[in-house]
């Protein structure tokens, strides 16, 4: 089998949760107290909900990045390469790798969204989760 035969899978990306998200994905009625982005003075962005602080490490939005600037150091998404939080600038890089899938897992929500969901009120983190879902669906899986 020659190499352009080959089909590649990738089973270990990760998705930077884009600002709009939450406010795009939520409730009306509980949008006011769902996770909201925050860009801070340095640049560094984060996530805020239900008083707790959750930052984008570098780890998860290397991608183009020499490896000697890998750290686990917080970026903003300014740093990042667009295909880490805009599908179709992900699906242009996936194309440009030869990649035809990837399993993509969530960063600032946590897997199976346990950042969110193991907040004080346990009723609004579930429907975080439910609205982090319908982005993934809506936004990234039922794209293309």
């Amino acid at each position: 089998m020659k190499i352009e035969d080959m089909i590649m899978v990738s089973i270990d990306d990760h998705v930077i949760e884009p600002p709009d998200v939450f406010e795009n994905h939520m409730p009306e009625k509980y949008k006011a107290d769902g996770p909201k982005f925050v860009r801070l003075e340095n640049g560094l962005d984060q996530w805020v909900f239900q008083g707790e602080v959750m930052g984008t490490t570098g780890l998860g939005a290397v991608a183009s990045w020499p490896r000697d600037e890998w750290s686990f150091e917080p970026v903003g998404h300014a740093e990042m390469r667009p295909g880490c939080y805009d599908i179709h600038e992900r699906i242009r890089d996936m194309n440009a790798n030869g990649v035809l899938a990837s399993i993509n897992f969530p960063t600032a929500s946590g897997f199976a969204g346990a950042w969110l969901a193991g907040k004080p009120d346990k009723k609004l983190g579930a429907i975080a989760v439910s609205a982090y879902n319908d982005w993934q669906i809506d936004e990234i899986a039922g794209q293309y």
